[in-house]
């Protein structure tokens, strides 16, 4: 199956409808499988939804509770349920390249891609 520009934003935006329900969705970032970092979404998580790419708005930054270089970044909707998992490589970025406990880890930028 192949979608259409259209389809594509038109699923877009059914995932950030889910991840607008109830109190904030939550990123958060691993080192392997350890939890370094949890950002609470804005509400709504979007700024942009357009050539199939949704473009987060960035929440405030956070402190880590691990040091490394993140490899795995999972959205999570308010109850807790997996929306989907983000290639730490091209779906998102770091003001810095590794992170480090008690520091504060900010993102510059947040997409989803279909």
């Amino acid at each position: 199956m192949i979608l259409s520009i259209d389809a594509k934003n038109a699923a877009l935006q059914g995932i950030a409808d889910r991840l607008n329900v109830g109190t904030n969705s939550v990123l958060s970032l691993f080192i392997g499988e350890t939890l370094a970092a949890e950002f609470a979404l804005l509400n709504p998580v979007q700024e942009s939804i357009t050539n199939a790419v949704m473009t987060f708005k960035i929440p405030p930054k956070v402190l880590a509770i691990a040091s490394g270089v993140p490899t795995a970044a999972k959205v999570l909707d308010a109850s807790g349920a997996l929306i989907a998992t983000l290639d730490v490589a091209t779906e998102l970025s770091l003001d810095k390249p590794q992170i480090y406990q008690g520091g504060y880890v900010t993102l510059t930028s947040l997409t989803m891609g279909v």
